[in-house]
């Protein structure tokens, strides 16, 4: 799989940005994400990533690692059939309390 579109923030809020404006068009796109434990300012954590993925009914699957020690994560909209882990509908509920859930976040839950 070859990354394409890959966005390279710096920030939660400018993925959330990205996302608010391309979630109902984009097929997909790849988030330069930090998956160590020692911290990065070039790029999101991980963790990051995936909460705002899931606030738009997205989700994470492919990760790649670049040359300087970043990953590329790839996000993509989640498909209706597709499995919910324990941990994504945990972090879920917890987007939820802190109002950060988008309608199109909400129409991915299962029901």
């Amino acid at each position: 799989m070859q990354i394409t579109h890959l966005l390279e923030y710096t920030s939660r809020t400018q993925l959330r940005q990205w996302l608010a404006e391309n979630h109902q068009t984009a097929k997909e796109c790849w988030v330069t994400v930090n998956r160590s434990k020692q911290p990065r300012t070039d790029c999101i954590p991980y963790v990051e990533a995936v909460e705002e993925a899931l606030c738009f009914g997205w989700i994470d699957s492919t990760v790649k690692r670049l040359p300087d020690g970043r990953c590329a994560q790839r996000l993509s909209p989640r498909r209706k059939s597709s499995h919910w882990t324990d941990l994504n509908l945990q972090r879920c509920r917890s987007l939820a309390e802190r109002g950060l859930m988008t309608e199109a976040g909400w129409q991915a839950m299962p029901e």
